[in-house]
């Protein structure tokens, strides 16, 4: 029994043994497999990394979900393996993977914001359509919803890993949205005071909406606005309709047009701070320019108050006012243009208490005798009373009567059609003459100012795009339907080409560059029938921009000679750039460059693998070889001339490809 028992035992023993022994085995082949999977999470995020990095071939545009979605199954794959291993083990894993899952994190961050990019480039096209349209209800609706999104993009920035890569995000879609915004900015905001006051004005809150009001009239006052004739109407009719306030004034807002030595009168109706007829003292200034905006005339101004002395200053003046009525009848002795008299109340520490301004106040010189017309640009345009005023303030009287009147294509036409055609911003030529026998013809229509853009980025800190070939597109805003024409530089030649502005405002077209710093400009034209004018004609219509642009790859050769040491490693190749300003390389980490020899032998080399190097340099950059990453093809050795095939991975400032090209020999 005993050597039976023995037995037994040692049986039990040796078959704990096998199985401890199996155990290792095991645990080695899911280590290995976890081991595996963690290296290649390590290489997803790696290639997530590379992917987001302004080092690496982010374009900032362009949204990498599968290197994302790749990484996030990798990391998940070797988390769910590592889950079986012991604590100590998992935790080893985890530290593995720290890297890869801060690059999923911060691709996750570069995905939204560029999310935000592509939200925000739709929101400005609306608004550009919504602009074109003159509609500021719709360009409100557009403006909120544009300037809302860039502010949350603002916010999602602030997520991106590297203040280069948020700003190349930023710098895709800012400056258009800008343009855009800037453009109606005031517009918007008066209309939205506008509301407001009237909002105020329901609610019982009579001086918070007059504020608005006035806020309102300081903007319009201040700046050339789009629709300012139907915003200072709106601005008008709202503070006829609110009830008055301590202080009250209400001016005539009418435009007078008329000529030197009329008169003018301008009524001020005020009111004090009970509502009652207000009897006392105004201040009373004029904010005007002469002839064409030179200097400040103001004191060829004179203020007649009725029944008082001659006011004449633009320096603030007080004024008696009696029974709540201020009349003030106006006049000049020489031209000027777009005055208007603010009128003042004023509070016992001296705080005003409301301001309100005139319409603009306009005399111009009529010319009673005859005048060259050629290239006179139209100021004003009175149809109803026949005649037009050019911007240096002579005004012209038209009539039916042995003149001639032609439109731009050298036709005769009537001086109805004449007058339905001529618009501020046109250009004449022919001859006045006040007693008959006018030769007037509209030479360069000018219907409304076009915009453009460019498809490419200018280099921050120079004027000029650079173009990878011969092409590029232009788009811009215009009236539907009009015909917009594209110039070049400053030839005095015609149109290179023209284009339909589309129903929802906006055009695009592709013009060739077929030379360095080609300048374009365009004009937008009143129809097809058009005769298209020379580049110098569209920028005397004050067309609003010109840009430069350089055509052409991003060049760099190479014509690399050796010492014969039958060897291209640890050799270093220079390759010069060319292209005047676009010489400086940027190297990303994978970048590469592959070379092929007499017998197809194809070598590929990539930057920092197997001792390969390639760095940037004065005059380009340099490759300095190592072992290739691949070969294959021919005898699988490279041998005599080389032949550079492809670099990629390398830009230059403007991040345009290089197109390298060349042969390395005597190696």
């Amino acid at each position: 029994m005993k050597k039976k028992a023995i037995k037994i035992a040692a049986s039990t023993a040796v078959a704990a043994s096998a199985f401890v022994a199996a155990a290792p085995a095991h645990q080695a082949d899911a280590a290995v497999n976890v081991n595996q999977l963690v290296s290649d999470a390590q290489n997803a995020g790696t290639v997530l990394k590379w992917a987001i990095s302004v080092e690496g071939s982010a374009d900032f545009v362009t949204q990498p979900f599968a290197q994302y979605n790749a990484a996030k199954k990798s990391i998940a794959a070797a988390e769910a393996a590592a889950a079986k291993l012991s604590v100590s083990e998992k935790l080893s894993v985890d530290a593995k993977l720290v890297d890869a899952k801060i690059q999923v994190t911060r691709a996750g961050y570069y995905i939204d914001a560029i999310t935000s990019s592509n939200k925000i480039k739709a929101l400005t096209t609306t608004l550009d359509a919504a602009i074109a349209s003159g509609d500021i209800e719709k360009v409100e609706a557009a403006y909120h919803p544009a300037t809302g999104e860039f502010r949350k993009q603002a916010k999602l920035l602030d997520r991106v890993y590297g203040q280069t890569t948020r700003d190349e995000i930023r710098n895709a879609v800012k400056p258009a949205l800008e343009k855009s915004v800037a453009s109606v900015k005031n517009e918007v905001t008066v209309n939205m005071l506008v509301k407001a006051a009237a909002a105020d004005v329901k609610a019982g809150k009579i001086a918070d909406a007059h504020a608005k009001l006035a806020e309102a009239q300081a903007i319009l006052d201040a700046n050339k606005l789009k629709w300012a004739t139907e915003l200072q109407k709106s601005v008008t009719d709202a503070k006829t309709a609110a009830p008055a306030i301590p202080g009250n004034i209400t001016v005539d807002t009418a435009a007078f047009h008329g000529e030197k030595g009329q008169t003018y009168a301008v009524t001020a109706n005020i009111k004090t701070t009970t509502g009652a007829a207000y009897n006392g003292v105004v201040e009373v200034s004029f904010d005007g320019k002469g002839k064409n905006g030179n200097g400040d005339l103001a004191n060829t101004y004179q203020f007649v108050k009725v029944g008082a002395n001659t006011v004449n200053t633009s320096t603030p003046t007080t004024v008696d006012v009696v029974n709540g009525q201020l009349v003030l009848t106006v006049t000049s002795a020489s031209e000027i243009a777009g005055g208007k008299i603010k009128f003042k109340t004023l509070a016992a520490n001296g705080n005003a208490i409301d301001t309100q301004s005139s319409g603009t106040l306009n005399f111009y010189d009529k010319e009673t005798g005859t005048a060259n017309l050629d290239s006179k640009e139209v100021k004003y345009v009175d149809a109803a009373n026949n005649y037009f005023v050019t911007t240096d303030l002579k005004k012209y009287t038209l009539s039916a009567n042995g003149n001639v009147f032609q439109d731009t294509n050298n036709a005769v036409i009537t001086l109805d059609a004449f007058k339905a055609k001529l618009a501020a911003g046109d250009l004449l030529r022919g001859s006045y003459n006040y007693n008959g026998g006018s030769v007037i013809q509209l030479w360069v229509h000018k219907v409304a100012e076009a915009e453009f853009a460019l498809d490419q980025e200018v280099k921050a800190g120079t004027p000029a795009y650079r173009v990878e070939g011969n092409t590029v597109t232009l788009s811009g805003s215009g009236e539907a339907g009009k015909l917009v024409y594209i110039y070049k530089g400053t030839d005095n030649v015609g149109a290179l080409t023209q284009v339909q502005v589309g129903s929802n405002g906006l055009w695009s077209t592709s013009v060739a560059v077929t030379t360095d710093n080609t300048i374009f400009t365009v004009r937008q034209a009143t129809s097809v029938n058009e005769t298209p004018k020379t580049y110098s004609q569209a920028v005397a219509t004050g067309e609003t921009e010109k840009v430069t642009v350089t055509p052409g790859k991003f060049v760099a050769t190479t014509s690399y000679v050796g010492d014969n040491s039958k060897s291209l490693a640890g050799k270093t190749v220079v390759f010069a750039s060319t292209k005047d300003g676009a010489s400086t390389a940027v190297v990303a980490s994978n970048a590469q460059i592959t070379l092929l020899d007499g017998d197809l032998t194809r070598a590929t080399y990539v930057n920092g693998v197997n001792g390969t190097t390639i760095v940037e340099s004065a005059a380009g950059f340099d490759i300095k070889f190592g072992a290739p990453s691949t070969i294959s093809g021919g005898n699988g050795v490279l041998d005599g001339q080389l032949t550079v095939t492809s670099v990629t991975g390398i830009t230059n400032a403007y991040k345009l490809q290089v197109n390298a090209s060349g042969t390395i020999s005597g190696y």
